[in-house]
C-alpha cells in the first residue's frame, strides 16, 4: 500500500498539491481548456482557499487563468 504525500511538517497533502525543495507549495490542474496551470503559496492553508476558488470557478465554467469572462459568453454556457 502506497504511502500518502507529506509536507514538510508531516501534514498530508492532497491531490495536485505538492511542496517544492525551496519549502513553497503549489497546486497543479487543468483548465477547461485541457492545459497544465500552476497555482504557488508560501502557505498551505493560503494555497487550499485558492484551490477552493479554482474548483469553484472550474465547476461554473469560468476560465480562473483569465479570471474574466464576458456577459455574453457567460449567457451562452
Amino acid at each position: 500500500m502506497s504511502e500518502k504525500r507529506k509536507d514538510n511538517k508531516g501534514r498530508i497533502l492532497k491531490t495536485g498539491e505538492s511542496q517544492r525543495k525551496d519549502l513553497i507549495y503549489q497546486y497543479r490542474y487543468t483548465d477547461i481548456h485541457g492545459k497544465r496551470q500552476t497555482i504557488y503559496s508560501s502557505d498551505l492553508k493560503e494555497l487550499r482557499e485558492k484551490e477552493k476558488i479554482i474548483q469553484k470557478q472550474l465547476d461554473d465554467g469560468i476560465d480562473y487563468s483569465a479570471v474574466k469572462i464576458t456577459v455574453n459568453a457567460l449567457l451562452e454556457r
